[in-house]
C-alpha cells in the first residue's frame, strides 16, 4: 500500500478530485405521498370501529439515543381542548400498558417563540409503545 504522500504525488489525488467533482449525483426517488382525494377517500372507506394495532418501537442500539420516527405512534399538536378531544378518541390505546409493554408519554407546553399563533398556548402530545426493561430489582411496576 502506497502512501498518502506519494500518492498526491503522483497526482492520482487530483485525479480523484476531480473525478468525483464531474459525477452527477443519483436523483433519489421521491417518498411516496397520497394526495388530498385520496386520502379523503381512504378515510371514508375506513370503517370507525377498526381496532388500533400498535406495534412495540425497535430496541435502540447500545449508545445511541432512539428516534421515535417512523415507529408506530400518535402526534398531536395545538391547543389543550384540541389535544384532549383526539385523546378521548383514541383511549383503546391506553390497554396497551402492562408488564410487558409501556406506553411512552409525552405531553407538554410548546415553547412559545415555535407556534405560529402567539394569542395562545401549544401543546404537543406523542405517545408510542416499548417493551418494558427489566428495571431496577425491587421497582414496582409502574413506578
Amino acid at each position: 500500500m502506497q502512501s498518502f504522500k506519494t500518492w498526491f504525488e503522483q497526482e492520482e489525488f487530483v485525479e480523484f478530485v476531480n473525478n468525483s467533482m464531474n459525477q452527477q449525483p443519483v436523483a433519489k426517488a421521491k417518498p411516496w405521498s397520497a394526495k388530498k382525494d385520496e386520502i379523503l377517500h381512504m378515510w371514508q372507506q375506513m370503517r370507525p370501529d377498526a381496532p388500533i394495532i400498535m406495534t412495540p418501537m425497535a430496541p435502540s442500539m447500545p449508545g445511541a439515543g432512539h428516534s421515535s420516527y417512523g415507529e408506530d405512534g400518535v402526534r398531536i399538536t395545538g391547543s389543550y381542548n384540541f389535544i384532549a378531544g383526539v385523546l378521548g378518541k383514541l383511549k383503546s390505546l391506553m390497554s396497551y400498558e402492562n408488564p410487558g409493554m409501556k406506553l411512552r408519554l409525552v405531553f407538554r407546553a410548546v415553547d412559545s417563540n415555535k407556534v405560529s399563533r402567539p394569542d395562545r398556548q401549544a401543546y404537543v402530545f406523542y405517545v408510542n409503545l416499548q417493551p418494558r426493561s427489566k428495571g431496577r430489582p425491587g421497582r414496582k411496576m409502574g413506578q
